[in-house]
């Protein structure tokens, strides 16, 4: 069971100040223990109770590959979320905690976890019998300041640390970029909740500081860690869902992968996931990440401590269906379930790649490893989205052609059924609307719809045109053909900026017959997308990534109107 140590703790450090927040978050764990919180959270209005407990935090470090034997130092532990992560991938954690409160319930949240300690106190002042392989710093090092604009005191903090390091240990330390795009579009600075303080280096004064790129080299190299890698973490640090390094940059395709979120979206004066454009095309990614997650070794000569360049993590899937998808420096690419639930899932995916090319559709050489890990080579061709972006304005036949062999790859994935098996058909008029006075035509029915055969889940060959599909998790059984061919037509107007001018979505709907059936596509898609990506489950984070383009309009208006008032 956890170990509970209170010898180093200040008694008196809670006192009157815990918040209605985290007595909310206790309570939670009162009653129900080491369990995924997610759905019992879901109706939750307080952020930052669902900050404490959800499993989208989890992200910053699930993909991340410690060694299996590490031993672990996590500083500021808060509620235990990424505790419960760190245990379940290493060999022994130690947690600390300021906050005697938050301390004593991270060990009755893990009471039944035998590899992990928590330390109540300051860790400036603990002693700990061993020292560590690593050490985790997630949001704490741009509080160690107290808000200073010098960077000694973070300096000074870091090489603190070093001593509770092993000679080749690493620290791992997780920061906002104050220059973040998010933050140049207009989202609160989180240390003082008003736009463009961070960029402005907080002129009026902050609890907190965050670091630039640079200023982060600087303090890392500073301290004595001379061997660093960055890692890009996307939104941010806090519910990351992309991580890059300058191995691997984004590409154009960051649009369709990306959901940012913001905490009051009234402030924005541009859209974020709008401008990765032209932030790619200009190489300057690094300098306006949102977050940096920076991996830091005293020994110079060493090799990075993590052998992955790239990581996408699904945490929002559940703990059925999420996913770390990796590539490593081999450029071998792991598809790991996140969760011990999630195993069924991966051996499902395996065996849907399998059928798919026993129907002669063209699919990456998947292998299924022990412990239901799905190891793939590295593509490196671009997406077929990606690919028909770029023709789509002035190569129209090759369009066209491609969107028939997209439908023919979808007619053969599967054999066919009756129209009236139809699934859809239970649909209609209960959670779908139409036109009751007219029979729709859904076209060929598939024994088996694989929802996936579509642009952005496909690599692509410009010479050999060739085409490779990868990621087929998600398979609908008795559901129309051209339901996939809507999902591969409706997501590339989507992620395509000007598509509407450049070919309208019109012919391509009157090419394929899908007059009487769009709408009801669209439909069956908002179910499926909700069910997905558990807009119910998490409701806390995508009532806020909405991002209204007229407000944002309204808000350079007033800027421009307050303004000339003070000329």
């Amino acid at each position: 069971m956890a170990i509970l140590h209170t010898e180093f703790s200040n008694q008196t450090i809670d006192g009157d100040s815990i918040s209605a927040a985290d007595k909310k978050t206790c309570s939670y764990i009162d009653q129900y223990g080491n369990i995924s919180y997610d759905s019992i959270i879901s109706q939750e209005t307080s952020w930052q109770i669902f900050y404490n407990l959800t499993e989208l935090r989890k992200g910053v470090l699930s993909w991340y590959d410690f060694p299996p034997q590490a031993r672990v130092l996590e500083i500021g532990a808060g509620f235990g979320t990424l505790t419960g992560c760190l245990c379940g991938k290493c060999a022994h954690v130690t947690a600390t905690e300021r906050s005697l409160y938050r301390a004593k319930t991270i060990a009755k949240r893990y009471a039944d976890v035998a590899n992990l300690d928590v330390y109540a106190g300051d860790v400036s002042n603990m002693e700990f019998p061993e020292r560590f392989d690593y050490i985790v710093l997630i949001g704490i090092l741009e509080r160690a300041g107290k808000g200073s604009r010098e960077l000694e005191p973070y300096v000074e903090y870091l090489r603190s640390l070093q001593g509770l390091l092993k000679p080749d240990g690493c620290l791992l330390a997780a920061v906002e970029n104050r220059f973040g795009l998010r933050y140049f579009c207009g989202e609160e600075e989180p240390h003082t909740h008003r736009p463009f303080d961070g960029m402005n280096r907080y002129v009026r004064g902050t609890s907190g500081y965050s670091f630039s790129r640079q200023e982060m080299e600087n303090i890392v190299q500073a301290a004595g860690f001379q061997n660093h890698r960055f890692y890009y973490l996307l939104p941010d640090y806090k519910l990351p869902q992309l991580i890059y390094t300058d191995t691997y940059l984004p590409n154009k395709g960051i649009r369709e992968k990306l959901i940012p979120y913001y905490q009051n979206p009234d402030t924005l004066i541009a859209c974020e996931r709008e401008l990765y454009y032209d932030v790619i095309d200009n190489r300057v990614f690094p300098f306006f990440a949102n977050s940096f997650l920076v991996e830091c070794k005293a020994e110079a000569a060493s090799d990075a401590a993590c052998q992955i360049i790239y990581a996408a993590v699904s945490t929002d899937r559940g703990v059925e269906r999420g996913f770390a998808t990796v590539i490593r420096t081999d450029k071998v690419v792991h598809k790991e379930p996140l969760y011990e639930a999630g195993r069924p899932s991966a051996r499902k995916l395996y065996e849907n790649i399998a059928d798919l090319h026993a129907h002669g559709i063209p699919v990456v050489e998947h292998k299924l490893l022990p412990g239901d890990i799905l190891e793939m080579p590295f593509i490196p061709w671009p997406t077929l989205s990606d690919y028909m972006k770029g023709i789509m304005r002035d190569r129209k036949d090759k369009f066209l052609e491609i969107f028939d062999r997209i439908y023919g790859y979808i007619l053969h994935s599967s054999e066919q059924v009756p129209e009236e098996e139809n699934a859809l058909y239970g649909k209609l008029g209960k959670n779908i609307d139409f036109d009751a006075s007219k029979k729709p035509d859904f076209g060929p029915i598939l024994k088996k719809a694989y929802m996936e055969l579509i642009p952005l889940n496909c690599f692509y060959h410009a010479e050999t045109e060739e085409f490779l599909y990868f990621d087929q998790e998600f398979v609908r059984e008795r559901y129309p053909a051209k339901y996939i061919l809507f999902r591969a037509i409706h997501y590339m107007y989507c992620f395509t900026p000007n598509a509407e001018e450049y070919y309208p979505k019109e012919k391509l709907i009157a090419k394929y017959g899908m007059e009487d059936t769009w709408q009801i596509f669209f439909q069956e898609e908002q179910i499926f997308l909700g069910e997905v990506r558990n807009k119910g489950r998490y409701s806390q984070f995508y009532q806020r990534t909405g991002v209204d383009q007229g407000h944002i309009y309204a808000n350079i208006m007033q800027l421009k109107a307050v303004g000339w008032q003070g000329k």
